[in-house]
Formats: C-alpha cells, sequence, structure tokens
C-alpha cells in the first residue's frame, strides 16, 4: 500500500474504543527507540483507509491516556486490517544502571 500525501491521524484513543471500532493488539516489540506493535483492526465501509506514513491512536480498553503511532506497514484483506505500528519512547534516554530492571510496556503506553 503506498505511503499517504498528507497523514492522517486514525483515533482509537480515549473513548473511541466500542463494538466495531477497535483494533487487537496480537504482538509487540521493544525496539531502540521504543516499541512496535502489531495490530489488527476491522474497517466499515466509509472509513478512512489506513496507509503507511498515517498515525495511529491506541489506548487501552476504558479511557486511559492515547499514544499515536506511526503506520509502518499496513495490508488489507476485505474488510479486515493488519498493521505495524512504532511508538516512539517518550522518556529520555537514560544511562543503564547494573543489575536495573527494564521498564514495563506500560511506561511506554502511560509515561
Amino acid at each position: 500500500m503506498s505511503t499517504s500525501p498528507t497523514p492522517t491521524t486514525h483515533d482509537y484513543g480515549p473513548d473511541k474504543r466500542q463494538r466495531g471500532n477497535d483494533y487487537s493488539v496480537y504482538s509487540f516489540d521493544r525496539t531502540p527507540d521504543g516499541a512496535r506493535f502489531y495490530v489488527s483492526g476491522h474497517a466499515h465501509p466509509g472509513d478512512a483507509i489506513i496507509r503507511r506514513g498515517d498515525e495511529v491512536t491506541i489506548s487501552p480498553p476504558g479511557g486511559g491516556r492515547g499514544r499515536a503511532c506511526r503506520v509502518v506497514e499496513v495490508t488489507y484483506s476485505g474488510a479486515l486490517w493488519d498493521a505495524v505500528l512504532d511508538m516512539p519512547d517518550p522518556t529520555p534516554e537514560r544511562p543503564h544502571e547494573p543489575g536495573a530492571r527494564p521498564a514495563p510496556l506500560s511506561r511506554l503506553l502511560y509515561p
């Protein structure tokens, strides 16, 4: 799928997730710059098409703060879409402390 000429923001953020307008995160990886999410969702007729380069705001069910992710790759299979999203790390780089545990994913989503 081609890159969007003008990036669009698709809002699945707080209070936007509901039956028929939702997505599922089926996997994620930590990256040096933040996190990469593998997401799928359902497109309805008339919905804006998600394209590479767009932003998708994701959040947990039931509210909370949303975070913008950049669409790296997206494919459609009928009304279903699968996307790879990159979320930058919101925290400034800190020196690694010996013996320190890595920050949990929740710190990426809700700094």
